[in-house]
């Protein structure tokens, strides 16, 4: 009996030293109570919610080695973690109106999954942190934000944000009160003939407290749409587009202006080709004080100065333009009429903007219609507008009527980051948000900009101010 206990010790010691031999050999990736000493290691999932971020952190014990995948169109955000390990059972239970599910998965020893399924296609960044190691996902959700502000009496200020399966929004509104705020359009530098300048210029130039940049224009700051300021036309298209009219009874009205110039002499009809724009072959273009000193054309045409229906100057070119004075700048064929016309011969100089709009005093032409009486009514098919603008998002300036006279001024930022801009429509429903009844799209683009007590308020597309042809400025009356 000594001899078998004996026995039975010596073999216990013997696989002991045996036992200890081996786990002094054994490879640091072999399990050791389920997880490697080497592995990193997922201790905790935490969550923090609020109205406009889901953020999930993942609590590691070393940097994470992972992937994403997007799956289900966009909805489902796939995390996968290598050599790693996790004791927990689960994702903690979450109630969000941003995801629909979280659920942990292992595959072997080494493999961790987070799925996240998504209400929606939301953006969402993946990222890693450190001291501590955490793995972070952040998820954008959709909402709405506005923060609106009073100016001054009459004059209030909404930054308007969104977020949703499109992106991110950010657009720039304006609310005035006409009884309180004299609304006008200028021209940069004051004449065409300077040629364009940024919006911040020219509302410091009419001491303005708000403006928002104009209509189309060309490079040499010509202005491209039937314009009217003050009586005098400033700027002519050969296309039928929303124009808004400032009417005689103080209203604002938006419909389609129609251009058409005439110059009759010696019992002929001569037809406009356009009004302060620059002379092309076999053109008639007529000059006005709102193109600048002179007319700046070459030498190659005659111009005919007008003043109360009679000639009182012929010259060859770069004619002076009296204040209360117009100019007829002729090329090539369109000479022939004039050939017989002398200093003190009647002209007589015929404009007209088409039925709805001739009586109005001022006229900002652009478009195309975003709203009308209320419903969407984008024209930008029958306004014959080209791509650039009739399609796709972009940075959009627009301007609105709302049903008891209030103007609403709207810049939209795009091509950037925090805005992906607007489509026509887009544009239409965000005026029509606000309260507008009635709306037409402004030049956009890299024009797009706000100014407001001096300060510029959005972010042009153009990464600063791009010169424009003309302004629509708001001033205290």
């Amino acid at each position: 009996m000594k001899r078998l206990l004996i026995s039975c010790l010596a073999v216990m010691l013997l696989v002991g030293n045996l036992s200890s031999a081996w786990a002094a050999k054994m490879p640091d990736w072999l399990p050791t109570g389920g997880i490697s000493t080497s592995q990193n290691v997922l201790s905790n999932i935490r969550y923090g919610d609020n109205n406009t971020r889901l953020r999930i952190v993942l609590d590691l014990s070393a940097a994470a080695n992972y992937s994403v995948n997007r799956e289900n169109n966009d909805t489902r955000l796939v995390v996968n973690l290598n050599n790693i390990a996790t004791t927990l059972q689960g994702a903690p239970a979450l109630r969000s109106n941003a995801v629909k599910d979280i659920i942990l998965g292992t595959y072997g020893s080494d493999t961790v999954q987070l799925i996240v399924d998504m209400k929606a296609p939301m953006e969402a960044k993946v990222y890693t942190m450190a001291n501590p190691n955490r793995l972070v996902i952040d998820i954008q959700k959709e909402y709405e934000e506005m923060q609106p502000r009073q100016i001054m009496p009459g004059l209030n200020y909404t930054r308007y944000l969104r977020v949703d399966n499109r992106g991110m929004l950010t657009a720039y509104v304006l609310e005035a009160d006409r009884s309180k705020f004299d609304l006008q359009l200028v021209l940069a530098g004051d004449s065409i003939a300077s040629g364009r300048q940024k919006l911040k210029a020219i509302a410091s130039a009419h001491q303005a407290v708000a403006a928002i940049n104009g209509g189309y224009f060309a490079l040499d700051g010509s202005l491209i749409g039937n314009t009217r300021i003050n009586g005098q036309t400033a700027g002519t298209t050969y296309f039928d587009r929303t124009s808004l009219g400032f009417m005689p009874d103080g209203t604002l009205k938006l419909a389609t202006s129609q251009y058409y110039g005439v110059v009759e002499i010696a019992g002929q009809k001569v037809y406009l080709s356009g009004v302060n724009c620059p002379r092309g072959e076999n053109n008639t273009i007529l000059y006005n004080s709102l193109f600048g000193n002179y007319t700046g054309t070459n030498e190659f045409g005659k111009e005919y100065v007008v003043q109360n229906g009679k000639v009182i100057a012929i010259n060859q070119a770069n004619s002076f333009i009296p204040t209360d004075a117009q100019v007829i700048s002729v090329h090539g064929t369109a000479q022939d009429a004039f050939a017989k016309v002398r200093i003190g011969d009647k002209i007589s100089i015929g404009e007209n903007f088409g039925p709805e709009l001739d009586s109005a005093s001022t006229i900002v032409g652009a478009g195309p219609e975003l709203l009308r009486n209320g419903q969407l009514h984008v024209t930008a098919v029958q306004e014959q507008f080209p791509s650039d603008i009739a399609k796709g998002r972009a940075p959009r300036t627009a301007l609105g009527i709302k049903a008891d006279g209030k103007i609403i001024l709207m810049v939209i930022d795009g091509r950037q980051s925090h805005s992906i801009g607007t489509t026509l429509t887009e544009t239409a429903q965000l005026l029509q948000k606000f309260g507008a009844v009635n709306g037409f799209n402004l030049d956009g683009g890299g024009s797009s900009e706000m100014v407001l007590q001096g300060q510029i308020l959005n972010s042009p597309s153009d990464g600063g101010e791009r010169p424009v042809g003309s302004g629509l400025i708001l001033t205290r009356r």
